[in-house]
């Protein structure tokens, strides 16, 4: 009896303490899934909003590109206007960015769209800078046909030519290489599709 008793008792311990090991390895795989699905859930989700907010900039890359494009049209035209209303945009860069940027895993893109917007609020501020010259001649006095300002006014369009190029070109740039096809159809680029 004593040893069949003792046998029992360790068929019993080894059994359970078996089932013991392989509940929790069985547990340890479950979860080892579960926290994979989770991470391939979170991933995707990461993935959706990084797609949302490249849509948004790239919507304003093309906006912007195209302002860039209408100044430009102006300044080359035989008439430009005295004044020269700009509708560029930064702002969707600044409600965005920070979304982007802790998103976005490519330092060399976080860097480029930043210059991108970085040219647009410089293209702005020039744009701003020429208007109050114009108005500042224009209320002072000063006698438009005077070759000191004629040489002034040709060299601020000049330059508020050449930042709108700039921008222009970066804009392309960043549509080509970025964009999908319907922000490179906006802009007027063949896409692959379309050849």
């Amino acid at each position: 009896m004593f040893p069949e008793w003792v046998t029992s008792f360790l068929v019993q311990t080894l059994s359970g303490v078996v089932a013991v090991f392989v509940g929790i390895w069985l547990a340890l795989v479950v979860e080892r899934r579960r926290r994979a699905e989770d991470s391939a859930e979170r991933d995707a989700e990461m993935m959706r909003d990084f797609d949302r907010a490249i849509d948004t900039i790239l919507g304003s890359v093309v906006k912007n590109t195209a302002e860039a494009k209408r100044i430009l049209r102006l300044l080359d035209g035989g008439k430009c206007p005295r004044l020269i209303q700009a509708g560029l945009d930064s702002s969707v860069w600044y409600a965005s960015h920070a979304q982007f940027t802790s998103l976005c895993r490519n330092v060399d893109e976080r860097v480029i769209f930043a210059q991108f917007f970085d040219s647009v609020r410089r293209l702005q501020a020039f744009v701003d800078f020429r208007c109050n010259l114009q108005v500042s001649t224009t209320t002072s006095g000063l006698d438009r046909a005077d070759p000191e300002f004629q040489e002034l006014a040709a060299a601020v369009d000049k330059h508020l030519a050449a930042l709108a190029e700039d921008l222009r070109f970066c804009g392309v740039l960043l549509i080509n290489d970025h964009g999908k096809p319907v922000h490179k159809r906006l802009m007027g680029i063949r896409t692959d599709a379309a050849a």
